[in-house]
């Protein structure tokens, strides 16, 4: 990378998410890769965004002075989303193929996915379920609607007992 070393940038937990205020880490992490969000000269990362790139070995996390392994902040997640683990396996998986991976919650999804950076607009939304878990019909539909009406993809991601993730593409057909 040259200059300062990823898993010199330390983040602070806060809340639901983790915060920087480097510089360095605005650079490399946001304007470089597209992780977080710049909010008043801070970047916030999401504690899936934080644990991945923690996994990593690009940062390091703290919860006032005490620093926080992977474990612990995983533990962190899954007291505030009972989902945290499926839905970290999906992130990885979507990171580590190269695309961009951010929140869709404003569109009743987990996630919204780029396919380079983050230049043009989002070509899907991702619902990231688990192999045994129901659905219902008007689950898919409502998502399949809101997909449709901010031109996305609608794709579900499953997640199977052996953590390997299916991706599925829900649309509708007019006749």
């Amino acid at each position: 990378m040259g200059g300062q070393e990823l898993s010199e940038f330390k983040f602070y937990l806060s809340g639901d998410r983790v915060f920087s205020t480097m510089e360095s880490a605005i650079n490399k992490l946001y304007n470089k890769r597209h992780y977080g969000e710049v909010v008043n000269g801070k970047l916030f990362l999401s504690l899936i965004e934080a644990a991945y790139l923690l996994d990593k070995g690009w940062i390091k996390v703290f919860d006032g002075e005490k620093e926080l392994s992977v474990q612990e902040l995983f533990e962190i997640g899954r007291k505030k989303d009972e989902h945290f683990d499926l839905k970290f396996l999906v992130y990885k998986n979507l990171r580590n193929r190269g695309y961009t991976v951010k929140t869709a919650l404003k569109y009743g999804s987990h996630f919204r996915v780029y396919r380079k950076g983050m230049e043009e607009h989002a070509d899907w939304l991702i619902w990231v379920v688990s192999e045994n878990q129901k659905m219902y019909p008007n689950d898919l539909t409502a998502r399949v609607r809101v997909a449709h009406g901010v031109r996305k993809k609608m794709v579900l991601a499953v997640v199977d007992e052996d953590n390997d993730v299916v991706y599925y593409h829900i649309g509708r057909i007019k006749f």
